[in-house]
């Protein structure tokens, strides 16, 4: 993507001066989300940097030490990320020695896969997700065991600036104070209550398209919300716009059906809003 002088500062200013910088998405079947992670990644994480995904935590950090293949990693991620996106991501963090791990806690990676000296803690990991999934409270735990391995990574790797890619709903700042089905206290929200004043949210956000369910069934999608923040994409393909720039009444969209309930300005550091956007290319 080509970025115009100005584009190009205000990016840069967004991805400086924190250590976590998360780096969400509205849906996750949608191409363009994942190749923006890639230049975000290119141009700003490319040296002394962890990517750290919304997959397997375990899993990823048995590819990470098995030094696998990106293909192979793929069994880590949920269905809906498997795609030919995630494989290039990979490809290069991986081309640059550049660690990639997940800090999810839903196992996806089988139990043979691992040593069979790590059955037991894999198994007694797997049960207490078990458990936990049909609770009434399941998605607050899951958040907060998804920071709690970030800030067991962050310790492990105390000299190193991480770029975390999550969905929006995971990285806001106020996740707790929207209203209804959003209502959920995010992984930052977590994590700033151990490491505070460290972290940038910036979400990614699209107008229209065609995108993929988690089910992968695809849709179409155009927002016509005249208080969207979606409609203040420009002729460009893709528009920043920092906090300073987001208009205070503007509301985003979950998944492209569902209005959010606070204001974009006060979840988010800055967004990256897609004029159009394609379904992604499954593996």
């Amino acid at each position: 993507m080509i970025r115009s002088t100005s584009y190009a500062i205000e990016e840069s200013l967004l991805f400086s001066g924190k250590r976590f910088f998360f780096l969400g998405e509205s849906i996750h079947g949608v191409s363009e989300y994942t190749r923006l992670r890639l230049e975000i990644a290119e141009c700003h994480f490319y040296k002394q940097a962890i990517l750290i995904s919304e997959a397997d935590s375990n899993g990823m950090l048995l590819s990470h030490q098995n030094n696998e293949d990106a293909h192979s990693r793929l069994k880590n991620f949920p269905r809906i990320l498997r795609t030919q996106e995630t494989v290039n991501l990979l490809i290069w963090a991986m081309s640059r020695l550049i660690p990639c791990l997940g800090i999810d806690c839903i196992p996806r990676r089988v139990l043979t896969d691992f040593p069979v000296e790590r059955h037991l803690i894999r198994q007694r990991e797997t049960d207490e997700y078990i458990k936990a999934r049909f609770s009434p409270n399941f998605f607050e735990w899951r958040d907060n065991q998804m920071a709690k391995q970030l800030v067991n990574i962050s310790s492990e790797h105390p000299e190193y600036r991480m770029l975390i890619m999550l969905h929006n709903l995971h990285i806001k700042r106020r996740g707790s104070q929207e209203y209804g089905e959003l209502k959920l206290k995010s992984v930052r929200e977590h994590l700033e209550e151990t490491l505070p004043l460290q972290s940038h949210s910036i979400a990614q956000l699209a107008r229209s398209g065609s995108a993929l369910h988690n089910d992968l069934s695809s849709f179409s999608f155009h927002i016509h919300d005249p208080l969207s923040l979606e409609v203040y994409s420009d002729a460009t393909v893709c528009t920043l716009l920092t906090e300073s720039r987001i208009p205070d009444a503007c509301i985003a969209w979950h998944h492209a059906f569902e209005r959010e309930t606070v204001p974009a300005k006060k979840q988010y550091e800055g967004c990256f809003i897609f004029k159009e956007v394609q379904s992604p290319v499954l593996v």
